[in-house]
């Protein structure tokens, strides 16, 4: 049940079962279903396999398109008909015998956020075994079952795979049922459902006297879109744009004409696939547009100010045909058009302006005064002031994005005769997606002493503590030696830069001013030239940071502290939106909340899941008191070793889900968030490269002369202001 101040804690769903099995089911699916997501409501037909028997295979039939009334192509219609029973009757009859096929031993592994796989899309691979005590007749029932539904390349087929809990609930009523209240989760029960449709990508078995034993690798049919023939163009793809529609236009009509090459010059294809990139009205609404002005723009401003910038040739009166493009790109045959279209959206300003200057971004997202924005000193108040954490507390997560990914089959009926496969629709969508505010802090900086565990929907005490009833293991992987990169420009002349140009750059960042948030978790940063590569380029000078943090972002097994978290299998990690289909209307599909209560899922489409660990050793047992913590009844405050310090918000980057021999276990990998308590220390906000030294002066509390018109520039008053601030920390430094 949840706890009175953590009213947003979820529990596992299947504690609410006394007991329960796990039920598996293999059948077709329709392109229709695909398309409305009426799978999520229909019955399963023409059953493939079923842990525990099929028992009836509920076959349907296929139907055939009525001729049109002026076409009159019924001779054409009845011939379909004869092929198909020609071609299929055999298989479509062992499918009817309903012959037993058991799925047994599945393990999946499925990313819920930014990874090193994809980078900003999912990726879920699963496995499984299935028996079939006589006979041999598994890809029989297969091709049946996708010819059905009307497909007649069966191996680019979806199929649909179902995860059933079922069991008897507290005071005997069996599972499936309709939903009742429990009082002892606090939960509206019913039967715990999953349908991901999947492609099967590979069948090995082996074959006995007993019969055979396959062992498949499927993925979400979805993941068809990441297909090497589908995600890697045939041809170099140039573009120059001034926002994320025009890059679009520019993409999609390069592969078409790749397709019309492929058909008329090559003779490789006769019908063409087709490429749809879509842009979700938020995204394009964060992004604004690429940025084409050749210095830095005031990021701090607001998005009217960044709308400005477009229109300064016009009131020049220069020629609009001439006007350079805010962005341009060149993508050649090895690089993904999901990187490629990455790359694309986060080079908006909008973007960019978040990794470079995140508090103002935030503060204008969470609907602060736009007046107030300006001032960088106005802004350091806001952050510090009690009325900032109760603004954290409702906007815990920042607007980013991730790729959706879908395939559509134009028409099942229809095979390319020179391929031999149906022409499809492949579409990349990007979608808003929330990170947590955690994820953007620098070394130095927190938000003090702030219970972030008051908005999670899991958490997990281990050890030592009766509230243990889920973590079976916990294994920590802490990199004492941990920094990050703190990526600087390449290097130019000094005439262009200036010598100390990199001690600029770093002002333009906030400033961290505390010294370790989280002593046994310093967090340090370093300059660095390495980083990822971008497809797309701007003049603007924000590309470094906006890296940087896409760098950091898409490679969590990198952080400073890594847990795997063993736990009773809990189906709140089998996200169903993460296996949805993008709709054939293109409507969205569940809601924007972290957690769903309709499914018991995390929505890790649209945000990634965060947990809360605790991990509780007594110190000793006192032997007055006959206790084994410190802080009981007296109100003692906790030991260290009580109160350790890996404790925490994690983000769940990869979960691993094993059901086998009726036991559902699965390991979270996690990665811990930095600096989550502290003194919540004013950071320094400075992001212009033509600051004053008073400006400096005000922000690092150093005192000395307001007038600064006798130094030579903007560099050297920076350094100076660099030095005298070491010298308040570090004596030694202090020249003799």
């Amino acid at each position: 049940m949840a706890q009175k101040n953590k009213p947003n804690l979820e529990p596992n769903v299947l504690h609410g079962f006394e007991t329960f099995n796990t039920i598996f089911t293999l059948s077709g699916v329709s392109e229709q279903e695909m398309r409305s997501h009426s799978f999520l409501t229909n019955p399963v037909h023409d059953i493939i396999a079923r842990t525990g028997g099929i028992g009836k295979a509920n076959v349907t039939t296929r139907e055939f398109a009525e001729p049109d009334q002026e076409d009159n192509r019924s001779l054409e219609r009845e011939s379909n008909k004869k092929k198909y029973k020609e071609k299929y009757s055999d298989s479509i009859n062992i499918l009817d015998r309903a012959h037993d096929l058991f799925i047994e031993n599945v393990n999946m592994i499925s990313t819920v956020g930014p990874n090193t796989e994809r980078s900003l899309g999912n990726f879920t691979k699963m496995e499984f075994e299935i028996h079939e005590p006589f006979g041999i007749t598994f890809i029989e029932k297969v091709r049946a079952a996708t010819a059905i539904n009307k497909y007649l390349d069966y191996q680019d087929a979806p199929l649909l795979l179902t995860i059933e809990f079922k069991g008897n609930f507290s005071g005997g009523r069996v599972g499936g049922e309709p939903q009742v209240y429990e009082e002892k989760t606090d939960k509206y029960l019913g039967p715990v459902i999953r349908k991901i449709p999947i492609l099967i990508a590979r069948v090995d078995f082996d074959v006995t006297e007993g019969g055979a034993k396959y062992n498949v690798v499927a993925v979400p049919y979805t993941d068809l879109a990441y297909d090497d023939r589908y995600k890697y163009p045939r041809r170099v793809i140039t573009s120059q744009a001034d926002d994320i529609y025009e890059w679009r236009r520019d993409v999609m009509k390069q592969l078409r004409e790749q397709q019309e090459k492929e058909r008329k010059v090559d003779k490789t294809r006769l019908l063409p696939d087709f490429y749809e990139f879509r842009i979700h009205p938020d995204v394009k609404e964060r992004g604004i547009k690429y940025d084409k002005s050749k210095q830095s723009t005031n990021t701090a401003g607001s998005v009217d100010q960044m709308e400005q910038f477009y229109d300064m040739d016009a009131e020049a009166g220069t020629n609009s045909t001439a006007k350079p493009k805010g962005a341009e790109s060149q993508g050649n045959p090895n690089i993904a058009l999901t990187k490629y279209f990455e790359d694309a959206v986060r080079t908006q300003l909008g973007y960019q302006s978040l990794a470079n200057d995140f508090w103002t971004s935030y503060l204008r997202a969470g609907g602060y005064n736009e007046t107030l924005l300006k001032d960088k000193v106005a802004v350091g108040k806001i952050i510090q002031s009690n009325a900032f954490k109760q603004v954290l507390m409702k906007n815990q997560y920042v607007d980013w994005f991730k790729i959706k990914t879908h395939v559509e089959t134009l028409n099942p009926e229809t095979i390319d005769p020179i391929t031999k496969m149906s022409p499809k629709k492949i579409i990349y969508e990007a979608i808003p997606f929330r990170i947590h505010i955690l994820k953007f802090l620098p070394p130095g900086v927190s938000l003090g002493n702030v219970d972030w565990s008051k908005k999670v929907n899991k958490e997990y005490d281990f050890i030592y503590t009766g509230d243990n009833v889920d973590v079976q293991g916990l294994r920590i992987n802490y990199k004492t030696a941990y920094y990050m990169r703190n990526t600087r420009a390449e290097d130019r002349s000094d005439t262009d830069k200036g010598l100390f140009t990199h001690i600029a750059d770093s002002f333009r960042e906030v400033f961290g001013l505390e010294r370790d948030p989280e002593p046994l978790l310093p967090l340090r940063q370093y300059p660095s030239a390495i980083k990822g590569a971008n497809t797309m380029s701007t003049n603007n000078g924000l590309d470094n940071k906006a890296q940087q943090f896409y760098d950091y972002l898409t490679h969590p097994e990198v952080d400073m502290m890594r847990i795997d978290l063993d736990i009773l299998g809990d189906p709140a990690y089998i996200c169903q939106d993460m296996y949805m289909p993008i709709r054939g209307d293109r409507k969205e599909y569940g809601k924007d909340t972290p957690f769903d209560q309709d499914t018991d899922s995390f929505n890790a489409d649209r945000y990634q899941p965060i947990i809360n660990v605790r991990y509780r050793l007594p110190d000793d047992i006192d032997e007055k008191k006959g206790t084994m913590f410190s802080a009981g009844l007296d109100g003692k405050a906790l030991f260290r070793d009580e109160n350790l310090f890996f404790n925490g918000l994690y983000q769940v980057n990869k979960v691993e889900s094993k059901f086998d021999n009726g036991q559902f276990l699965q390991t979270l990998n996690c990665s811990r968030f930095n600096n989550q308590q502290g003194e919540g220390a004013e950071p320094l906000l400075v992001n212009s490269a033509t600051d004053g030294l008073v400006t400096i002066n005000d922000a690092l509390n150093i005192t000395g002369k307001k007038d600064n018109s006798s130094l030579k520039s903007v560099d050297d008053i920076k350094l100076d202001a660099y030095k005298k601030q070491l010298e308040k920390e570090l004596p030694f430094f202090k020249k003799k």
